[in-house]
């Protein structure tokens, strides 16, 4: 294996649009080589002209982040290709919507296995090779605010999200020995394409979504330049929006109100009359 190299080597999951897509083009603005992971290969290819043009080079990789054996032939040529890793960036992701006893469960174990599934196999897989590193190194895990405030309709993204968080707060508590800094991202609603791929119980969740998109002032490139700032600093947290910061402090400090008031929020907004 070749000498470590002054060149940070990153993996990027979810690459082929969005907050993916973000992120590497604002590790590109560091001179980072990327690996740009996705089933979207295409999309892959536009992200990586972008990166260029940023001033990193890139990579693209097919990935289907559920599948245990797709990752370790991913690690396993990387390994042959690279000095080291110095960044893994799991942001693969999809969504669902329903109450948890309307959702189906094979809704639930789709987007169990990519949102929660994905960014394990990806931890599991790279993490012992970053050990091996001699310099300082990064996990970036995206969760999202849904995992902190659980709202109603999002089970099985909830669930999923805040398994991401508990695996990044785990994942910091053991690898800060190691010069790893561990960052889980929690922004508010983001201006992506997430809804088109979407599986939603009720078309109002969908346009609900769409209307909270909308809305947000927060773009991927936004989110991007906060996470990723927020992982050179070492800090486990990046809770990105202020809506998002407003709504974690609540429910620090007044939990149940706030989960009173989130109920109050889904029977006054979500739920037909008469209920």
């Amino acid at each position: 294996m070749a000498a470590h190299s002054s060149t940070r080597y990153g993996v990027i999951t979810g690459a082929a649009s969005g907050l993916g897509r973000a992120i590497a083009v604002r590790l590109a603005r560091d001179g980072w080589r990327l690996a740009l992971a996705d089933l979207n290969c295409a999309g892959c290819d536009e992200t990586k002209s972008l990166v260029e043009r940023a001033g990193g080079t890139a990579l693209v990789e097919q990935l289907d982040v559920r599948d245990e054996q797709q990752w370790l032939a991913l690690r396993d040529k990387l390994q042959r290709d690279w000095p080291q890793c110095d960044l893994i960036v799991n942001n693969a992701g999809v969504v669902a919507s329903g109450t948890v006893f309307e959702t189906p469960i094979s809704d639930w174990d789709w987007l169990l296995s990519v949102n929660l599934r994905g960014v394990i196999l990806g931890c599991h897989t790279f993490v012992p090779w970053q050990i091996e590193n001699p310099r300082r190194s990064y996990v970036l895990n995206m969760a999202s605010i849904a995992g902190l405030l659980a709202p109603g309709r999002m089970g099985a993204y909830n669930v999923a999200k805040a398994g991401v968080v508990s695996l990044s707060e785990t994942l910091y508590t053991e690898l800060k020995r190691h010069n790893i800094g561990v960052t889980v991202v929690c922004p508010w609603f983001v201006q992506t394409n997430l809804l088109e791929t979407g599986r939603f119980a009720d078309p109002k969740d969908k346009a609900g979504g769409a209307l909270h998109m909308q809305q947000s002032h927060l773009t991927p490139e936004k989110v991007a330049d906060y996470a990723v700032r927020r992982m050179y600093r070492g800090k486990l947290y990046a809770v990105t929006g202020f809506q998002a910061h407003q709504a974690w402090l609540m429910k620090r400090h007044f939990p149940q109100p706030f989960a009173n008031f989130s109920e109050w929020i889904q029977r006054r907004f979500f739920e037909p009359r008469g209920r």
